[in-house]
């Protein structure tokens, strides 16, 4: 049973990860979302509280600084959850929250090890909320998902509210694409990177990357390959020119993606996608409207030339669903009414 949540006098605690400051300076999925929420929130008139690593970069969030600086980036082997975060986080949950309060976690881990180290007494007064960033969840119930599919795939109690993104917006189509394929993300296997570079190379284009390199043997033999330009870790405005001038984003996601963020982004830069329809990208990206769904190379190559029948009025449209303000309002309207 929830305890009554009341706007004036209860806090919203959001717990972020250990490994980025908030908002993050370049890739940082889950943070970006923290960082949103914190804003989105705060502007409705929540007193909300982010506990995360360094100095925060948000007016009107209160800060528990749970580390003096952030761990090193998952991809560099670090933790998303240190135990000094952890503690820092519990110890200030049990001392400064009060009976009502939300508290929402980012990941799975959190929940998990924090139940270890309050009372339940504390943990009781609360309300516990989980945002699903992936294929797990901490909680057994109380997910907020950003996709019906990944709601559908945990098969934990919850709602849905897709994630909202501080975007760009581009004004006019532009002028002087390149033929090139963009994909902004991880460069593992499961974001189907090798399909797109096979793709790539029977249309004749390039594939250009940007995001982080976990250095595994997958993304070192497709990095040397003479089709693919590299760009490393770019932040927002560069990564935004990218979309802007390619002839399409290709995210070919092989698993329940939970949202894909980099999908708004690029339609909001008026950017066609092609992708597999895959989890959260089935329902963000409009079939034919917005882009196509493939999973083939032949697929792909057919979907290339079909990209220019795509609308850049319908991206731009489609990418504004998705606001800070929208994502904030269906959040506090769920807290208020539980």
């Amino acid at each position: 049973m929830f305890k009554k949540f009341n706007l004036k006098k209860n806090s919203i605690h959001i717990v972020s990860l250990s490994c980025n400051p908030i908002p993050p300076p370049r890739y940082g999925g889950i943070e970006l979302i923290v960082s949103n929420l914190c804003v989105g929130l705060g502007s409705l008139g929540a007193n909300v509280v982010c506990y995360s690593p360094g100095e925060i970069g948000i007016e009107n969030t209160r800060h528990v600084k749970t580390s003096e600086s952030p761990t090193p980036s998952i991809k560099d082997g670090g933790p998303p959850n240190s135990k000094e975060h952890l503690r820092n986080v519990a110890s200030n949950l049990a001392a400064n929250s009060i009976r009502g309060d939300i508290v929402l976690f980012n990941h799975a881990d959190q929940y998990r090890a924090i139940k270890k180290m309050i009372s339940r007494f504390s943990l009781a007064k609360l309300n516990l909320f989980e945002v699903a960033h992936w294929m797990d969840s901490g909680l057994s119930k109380n997910i907020i998902y950003p996709s019906f599919a990944l709601k559908k795939h945990l098969r934990k109690q919850g709602w849905v509210i897709p994630h909202g993104i501080n975007l760009k917006f581009a004004v006019e189509p532009c002028i002087d694409k390149n033929s090139n394929l963009f994909f902004a993300g991880r460069l593992t296997k499961d974001k189907g990177i090798d399909i797109a570079l096979a793709a790539c190379k029977k249309i004749g284009c390039k594939l250009i990357l940007a995001g982080p390199d976990n250095k595994s043997d997958y993304s070192k033999s497709i990095l040397n390959d003479p089709s693919v330009i590299y760009l490393g870790e770019l932040d927002y405005s560069q990564i935004f020119s990218q979309y802007y001038h390619s002839r399409g984003q290709i995210y070919l996601t092989q698993y329940v993606e939970p949202f894909g963020l980099s999908v708004i982004e690029a339609m909001a830069a008026g950017s066609p996608i092609i992708t597999t329809g895959l989890g959260g990208t089935g329902e963000t990206v409009l079939e034919g409207r917005t882009g196509f769904f493939c999973s083939t190379v032949d697929e792909i190559a057919r979907a290339y030339e079909k990209l220019d029948t795509i609308a850049f009025d319908d991206l731009v449209s489609r990418a504004k669903d998705f606001t800070v303000e929208r994502m904030a309002r269906s959040y506090l309207d769920l807290f208020l009414s539980t």
